[in-house]
């Protein structure tokens, strides 16, 4: 009865969700298929998707985001490692206070991305906080001196925020499996007489891998579709997929709205893709670890 009644208290919310999401999902797929009621031409029409399917600038703003997501997600995935086996080493050695390194690490997950993005920018770039401080202590003789990092063509700036907001996500998604390992498989470590570097190498680093893999795919699902950090440390060209949607969007020409859905429902599908495959990395690796442990 009890929990007939908690269902019937979320109804109105359930409700009011399920008809605006699905609302959206509808005006999308039809805006995208030339069916707006804004428009006096509406009717259907392939031709958006075929607009957007020969366009450069598309496949340009494509390349780009999956160039800087991948590497991004790629370096968090690297630098994780090693933090776990800093962890790891801490542990058994005593070399610092493990539980608040760690807190030290996560501390950048609750920092909105907003936030993260507006502090890189004022700490790397030209006239920031560093290029400041190294002008005084006479490092640099000039403002020109000190390298471009945001709002550059490469994304330096972008691929640093993703970083820094990634790797304590993948550190909090790993450390408890290190902290489980640790006290299960001590014992036999020390009866083949492993070394640190040998005992993470053959039996931490194989079971946190399962986790860190999928903790990388939603990653790379997240920034896919990331819009805050690459608006504002991006450049005008090239430009990620988001940010494309948003400027062809601000043009205001409805002419173009058919367009920026059939983008939306790309970017959607291939986010769905990378969901897809982290839903398969992890029934894969449920039933290996299932194996291991």
């Amino acid at each position: 009865m009890e929990k007939i009644k908690k269902f019937i208290y979320i109804i109105p919310f359930l409700l009011y969700m399920t008809f605006f999401f699905l609302y959206g999902l509808y005006y999308v797929f039809m805006t995208s298929l030339g069916y707006n009621r804004i428009l006096s031409n509406s009717c259907f029409t392939l031709h958006y998707y075929r607009d957007v399917l020969h366009s450069k600038e598309f496949y340009e703003s494509l390349i780009y985001t999956i160039k800087i997501n991948s590497i991004a997600a790629f370096l968090a995935f690297i630098l994780t490692i090693i933090v776990i086996f800093l962890v790891f080493l801490s542990k058994r050695k005593g070399y610092f206070y493990t539980k608040f390194f760690q807190k030290v690490i996560e501390a950048p997950v609750f920092v909105p991305y907003l936030v993260s993005a507006y502090g890189i920018l004022l700490l790397l770039m030209r006239r920031g906080v560093i290029s400041n401080f190294l002008l005084k202590i006479g490092i640099i003789s000039s403002m020109d001196e000190f390298p471009i990092l945001t709002n550059d063509h490469q994304g330096i700036g972008i691929i640093l925020t993703y970083v820094w907001k990634a790797l304590p996500f993948m550190t909090m998604m790993s450390l408890p499996v290190v902290f489980r390992i640790d006290k299960k498989w001590d014992s036999l470590g020390k009866i083949y007489n492993l070394s640190n570097a040998a005992f993470f190498k053959k039996i931490v680093f194989p079971l946190v891998f399962p986790t860190l893999s999928i903790s990388f795919f939603i990653v790379l699902t997240y920034l896919f579709a990331a819009f805050e950090t690459p608006y504002i440390l991006g450049v005008t060209h090239p430009r990620v997929l988001s940010v494309l949607v948003f400027d062809t969007y601000t043009k205001g020409n409805l002419d173009l709205r058919g367009k920026i859905m059939v983008m939306n429902i790309l970017i959607s599908s291939i986010s769905l893709l990378f969901g897809g495959i982290m839903c398969l990395a992890l029934k894969f690796f449920t039933k290996f670890q299932e194996r291991e442990w």
